[in-house]
């Protein structure tokens, strides 16, 4: 699925490089505007929300569906960055959704996409993004390390996605600050978190750690919390929720359990 996704990208950055205007993104371009996110002073997890129309898997996941609505709710109830996917063929995202959210909420913003190529770099500083999603899987070193150097210089965060020993190891050599390990199998695309558990203490606590997939419930936080996670994203949990919101203090609500 990986594979078939990226090779659907391969269009969209060819129309990308033939309308984007690269020189005028970069003099408009303001290094200083860079979010960085750092680690809870108490060691509690924060939560990256999700904005998540479909997935290939699951197909339709919100009927109801208003990104700014959404992303309002999720700022109001505890939200410590919102996450938009824009892919459109198989998420049913829309690019534009990214600069609505960024307007209309004061949090860092995530663009979540399949990152192939340098012009969609420039795409997503142009869109408003303060942090990009790059995965380890759809790159080889010399790839990845080019692509987080241009998010560098155009002021955005890489949170650089792994899904195992490897890619963490190549990106402990990459200058990256943040690292998300994905619960899903790329294989058979089941989710278990203890992917998240088991790899988390090859990270060194010098990098911010995410975990990314399968997160539903309070008791899923207190388990990686356990394990040194810093920031857990979730989606499919909150926008099959009848009420985005009100299921994102549920999730957050292990914090006011330990407390007692």
């Amino acid at each position: 699925m990986l594979k078939t996704i990226a090779e659907g990208k391969l269009k969209e950055v060819k129309r990308l490089r033939e309308s984007l205007d690269i020189a005028q993104v970069e003099a408009r371009c303001e290094t200083s505007r860079q979010i960085s996110l750092s680690r809870d002073s108490g060691g509690k997890l924060q939560l990256i929300a999700e904005i998540k129309k479909a997935s290939p898997l699951k197909g339709l996941l919100c009927r109801e569906f208003s990104p700014l609505e959404m992303a309002r709710s999720y700022e109001a109830n505890g939200a410590a960055v919102i996450s938009v996917i824009t892919e459109q063929e198989f998420f049913d995202g829309r690019k534009e959704y990214l600069p609505l959210v960024k307007t209309g909420v004061k949090l860092p913003v995530l663009r979540k996409d399949f990152i192939i190529d340098e012009v969609q770099i420039y795409e997503s500083r142009q869109m408003g993004a303060d942090l990009l999603l790059l995965i380890a899987a759809l790159h080889d070193y010399d790839s990845l390390l080019a692509l987080v150097e241009k998010c560098s210089a155009l002021g955005m965060e890489p949170l650089l996605e792994t899904h195992g020993r490897e890619e963490i190891k190549m990106a402990l050599d990459l200058p990256v600050k943040i690292i998300g390990i994905n619960n899903r199998n790329l294989r058979d695309f089941s989710v278990d978190i203890r992917s998240s558990l088991d790899l988390l203490p090859l990270i060194p606590d010098s990098y911010l750690k995410v975990s990314e997939s399968g997160i539903k419930e309070a008791s899923d936080l207190r388990l990686l919390e356990s394990a040194g996670c810093d920031f857990v994203l979730v989606g499919e949990a909150l926008v099959t929720a009848a009420d985005p919101g009100a299921k994102l203090r549920e999730i957050l609500s292990y914090q006011q359990e330990e407390g007692l």
